[in-house]
């Protein structure tokens, strides 16, 4: 959820008609995507004021300050990953200049960036947490892992889309379902005692 809260925001404003986008083929290499008002959303500014505003209930529901401080940091790196494959469309307060190094113009790079980023991902948490039953196996993480690249590959390589209002429903169904997936995958999972994280 923190890792897609910026897009769930986007999605939510497209619908409000608060930010805008639009198809356009070429506007990258690898996705049709002309990304040219998103002041609130995916200004740094505005990131992290996200960040701040779903760090709060996750301190209130855990009493700790920890989990709230990692929440709103996945939160706000959603800004600094997305300028690295971007074009020029990112902010630091919702106007001019705007930043990106373009990435999305580079498939090969992008891809591989992403791929790495969330492979290692799922390789440090397979790591750092066992299933709740000894010996059990990570099948629902793999589950989780599949279903994600499936998703990313139709984003890459499927139809190119042209209505807005249903893309941004469907980030909404698509994230919402993806959450509930990876809290069933991770439910019941411990984290490994720190002597046992072992890279091997």
């Amino acid at each position: 959820m923190a890792a897609q809260f910026v897009d769930y925001l986007f999605a939510i404003f497209l619908l409000m008609d608060v930010e805008h986008m639009r198809f356009l083929e070429g506007a990258t290499k690898l996705v049709p995507f002309d990304l040219y008002d998103m002041p609130l959303s995916h200004s740094l500014l505005g990131t992290i004021i996200a960040a701040l505003f779903f760090a709060v209930p996750v301190y209130v529901y855990h009493r700790k300050m920890r989990p709230a401080v990692l929440a709103g940091v996945v939160v706000l790196t959603h800004w600094f990953i997305d300028l690295l494959v971007h074009g020029a469309d990112l902010s630091l307060a919702g106007g001019a200049p705007k930043f990106g190094f373009g990435l999305w113009n580079a498939p090969a790079y992008a891809i591989v960036l992403e791929l790495v980023l969330t492979g290692a991902a799922f390789f440090y948490y397979i790591r750092a947490t066992r299933p709740p039953v000894r010996h059990a196996g990570h099948s629902r993480v793999y589950i989780l892992a599949g279903v994600m690249l499936a998703l990313q590959l139709f984003n890459w390589f499927g139809p190119e889309d042209s209505d807005v209002t249903m893309f941004a429903i469907l980030m909404l169904v698509v994230f919402t379902g993806l959450a509930f997936l990876a809290d069933w995958a991770g439910r019941g999972r411990r984290p490994v005692p720190f002597r046992r994280r072992r890279f091997h």
